[in-house]
């Protein structure tokens, strides 16, 4: 395993170009589809955003390479769901209805600029080699599952610089055994919604005893903002890495929800004003497990004592950590859809 400090203001992985093109290495969007006028060419649209690499766990994930831009809801469900591999741009705030949308393999999804989002729910369920990058996501209404996207046994995912606002669920939940999944550069926050302001779900039941083994998840640089209220993430079985993360909910319960047999490494993360950085939730017996190092930050925001800081799983994999003190500056500069 190696470890970085990067300086204050270090960049994150995705870059921003201003471009009418999207390009994904030196490949060029150029299809079209003049028969359904959801359909359009990347040269038509003002595209912002390159595809990012991954990176933690879900390093290795590609997605999809064969490119399409769509600006309508139906053409993105027939995209989305089609069993071809494919680069969809979203152009447009597209609303999916009340039915979700099956994300099958293969597919990269990204925003073509700040404007670009979903109002519904995507759900992966038993596919692999997904990346949803630079998308404002909604789901008040509950569509689908309730959550803004749902990662249900699926392998291989990146999900990075999207923005979530009131999903009625979770805003994003990750459960029945998926694994290798990274949530990177991402806004979470509750504007109107009143009630289960849950953020992250990892792993869906205490006695769901196949997710042993799996659920392998990094977090970081992701921003907890107004209003959201628990599970920053709340973890059962899974070996979870949440770094250079930014708590700053007022007035939430908790962030981190340590369950069943579960493994946390917290490493320069930012508590703010925090009334529980994290918490018991595991049942007598299957006790889990957290670790800490001494580059967190916690403003305004005591140590939980309930916990020993245990040994965990080994990191596998090499990654870039910004200082902890850096972390506030660094994460709403560059979370979210931007």
């Amino acid at each position: 395993m190696k470890k970085t400090i990067l300086p204050i203001g270090a960049l994150l992985v995705c870059a921003t170009i201003s471009t009418s093109v999207l390009t994904t290495g030196c490949q060029k969007n150029t299809g079209s589809n003049q028969q359904d006028p959801g359909v359009s060419s990347n040269e038509d649209v003002n595209t912002e955003f390159t595809v990012a690499t991954a990176n933690g766990f879900a390093a290795g994930t590609t997605g999809g390479s064969s490119p399409i831009t769509v600006t309508t809801a139906a053409a993105f469900r027939t995209a989305a769901e089609s069993s071809s591999s494919q680069l969809i741009t979203v152009s447009g705030n597209l609303n999916l209805g009340s039915s979700q949308v099956n994300v099958k393999s293969n597919k990269t999804i990204i925003g073509a600029n700040s404007g670009s989002g979903i109002i519904g729910c995507l759900r992966l369920s038993g596919v692999s080699n997904v990346i949803i990058q630079n998308l404002n996501i909604t789901n008040p209404s509950g569509a689908g599952t309730g959550d803004g996207i749902e990662v249900s046994g699926s392998t291989r995912v990146f999900i990075t610089k999207c923005q979530f606002t009131d999903c009625s669920d979770g805003e994003l939940d990750i459960v029945r055994a998926s694994d290798l999944v990274t949530v990177s550069w991402c806004r979470f926050r509750y504007a109107s919604q009143s009630s289960h302001k849950y953020v992250n779900l990892i792993g869906n039941g205490d006695n769901a005893t196949g997710d042993r083994g799996k659920l392998r998840v990094t977090m970081h640089h992701n921003w907890y903002d107004a209003g959201c209220q628990e599970r920053m993430p709340r973890v059962r079985f899974g070996q979870v890495h949440c770094y250079n993360n930014y708590y700053a909910a007022s007035g939430s319960n908790y962030c981190v929800g340590v369950g069943n047999e579960s493994q946390i490494r917290v490493e320069n993360c930012y508590f703010l004003n925090q009334s529980n950085a994290w918490k018991n939730y595991s049942s007598s017996g299957a006790q889990g497990r957290i670790n800490w190092n001494s580059g967190n930050v916690f403003s305004g925001t005591t140590i939980p004592t309930w916990a020993p800081n245990s040994s965990v799983f080994a990191v596998p994999y090499s990654y870039s950590m910004t200082a902890g003190s850096g972390v506030p500056s660094a994460v709403t500069g560059n979370a979210g859809n931007k």
